[in-house]
This record gives C-alpha cells, structure tokens and sequence, in this order.
C-alpha cells in the first residue's frame, strides 16, 4: 500500500512539473518572439496600499497577488498575467507602450470552451486601447460561447494597463 502511495505522488509531481515547465516555455517563446532572443532582465512590481484595491476591482475580491513581473526594453513594456476563465487560468502576455496596448497574445489556454479567444480576429480588439478609471476607451463585444473567457482577457488588459502606470509612475489616467 505504501509503494502505491509513493508512486501516485510521484506521479503527481512529474505531472506538476511537466506543466509548470510548459507554461514557462510558452513564456519564454513569446519573450523571445517580442525581444528577438535577446530577452531582458525580468522586473518586478509589488503592489501595495491604494493600488491593492484598484486590482482588487478589477480582478474581484478574492484576487490576493501583490507581486507581478515584467520585461522592459526601450519603447514597450510586456506583462504576463493570469486570469480564470470558466474554471482553469488563462495565462495571457500583453505589449504596452505610450500607455496603450500595443499587443495582446494567450499563451496558454486550458479551458475546452471559449478558445476562439486565441485567434487574431478577437486579439486585435485590444490593439491601442487605454484604461481611463478601470474602463477600457473601447468596447470589446463579446464571443457566444466564450463570454467567460472574454471578460478574463477584458480583466487582464486592465490590470496590465494599470500595473504599467504604476511600475513606470507614468501620467496615464
């Protein structure tokens, strides 16, 4: 009975770590596709005080990270966030530059509905969108069928438009 015990966690753990190596090599191809293999040193922010209920608003209440990463070069700043989507994370990378989304790409989708989401035609919508009090200035229709997925990649561009303006103390409203 031990050893069954014994191999069932073993099991568990390889599986884990097959998918948390998965989730850092799509990572790190996006970095490398953005940055041309030339990827720069990882950054972080630690949210505190006001800025902990701002994303507190955006991402719900349950929401308890106050530690996120990002890269920078000259012109742009890449964040990569998670988000649920129905019940499994949505693990997306968005592109800021002059306080706007300048790109928005799912690296990792793990949901069996909704993954229209990955698609260009949808990924466009974000293109040149700021954040003005927690609201995108433009409108992104939503997906049938994928309106669970939808309003998570809506959440992550928020937070990432937010986290930008606080990491670089920029005067983006």
């Amino acid at each position: 009975m031990l050893v069954k015990i014994l191999i069932i966690n073993l099991l568990i753990i390889t599986n884990a770590s097959i998918v948390s190596a998965k989730i850092s090599v799509d990572e790190e191809n996006f970095l490398k596709k953005i940055f041309n293999e030339d990827i720069p040193k990882k950054s972080r922010v630690i949210v505190k005080g006001d800025a902990k209920e701002k994303i507190k608003k955006i991402m719900g209440s349950k929401y308890k990270k106050r530690l996120f990463s990002y890269w920078k070069n000259d012109e742009n700043t890449i964040w990569i966030l998670n988000s649920i989507g129905k019940y499994k994370p949505i693990t997306a990378g968005f592109i800021i530059g002059e306080c706007k989304i300048q790109n928005a790409s799912v690296l990792t989708y793990r949901e069996q509905h909704g993954y229209e989401i990955k698609y260009q035609s949808f990924l466009s919508r974000f293109d040149d969108i700021q954040s003005s009090k927690n609201k995108l200035s433009k409108k992104i229709d939503n997906i049938s069928g994928a309106t669970l997925s939808v309003n998570s990649m809506k959440r992550m561009a928020k937070l990432a438009l937010l986290l930008d303006n606080l990491s670089n103390e920029n005067t983006c409203t």
